[in-house]
């Protein structure tokens, strides 16, 4: 499992969890059902400006949709398939093309800033 499906996995769990259909969250993101459902399947590389929305629509943080790193880690550790090397992998290309998009390292640099601020009030 890379980190797209564990995201979507999350996002799948927050949908129903929220008693919510695909075809509400895909109307909410201005998707189509079928993207949607290519999304929350892990088929395609969700981008932060969509996970910034679901945060939204489901009342959580983006930490809450977002696996960590231990987390995505220890699921692999978990998994008797010896696929450690593939996570290393699949995870640095993941993160090398979510910063190599300008407009996602804005974002960040956003969330922080505002996560900065609020831990003053």
């Amino acid at each position: 499992m890379n980190i797209n499906q564990l995201t979507a996995s999350k996002i799948k769990d927050l949908r129903t969890k929220n008693g919510l259909t695909a075809e509400a969250v895909a109307q909410a993101l201005q998707i189509s059902r079928g993207a949607y459902s290519q999304l929350e399947n892990g088929h395609v590389e969700i981008t932060l400006s969509r996970v910034e929305l679901l945060s939204q629509i489901f009342n959580v943080t983006l930490g809450e949709i977002i696996p960590s790193s231990t987390t995505y880690h220890q699921s692999y550790n978990h998994n008797k398939g010896g696929v450690n090397g593939n996570h290393n992998n699949n995870n640095t290309k993941t993160m090398n093309n979510f910063f190599a998009d300008d407009e996602n390292i804005s974002r960040v640099i956003e969330v922080i800033k505002d996560a900065l601020q609020n831990e003053g009030k």
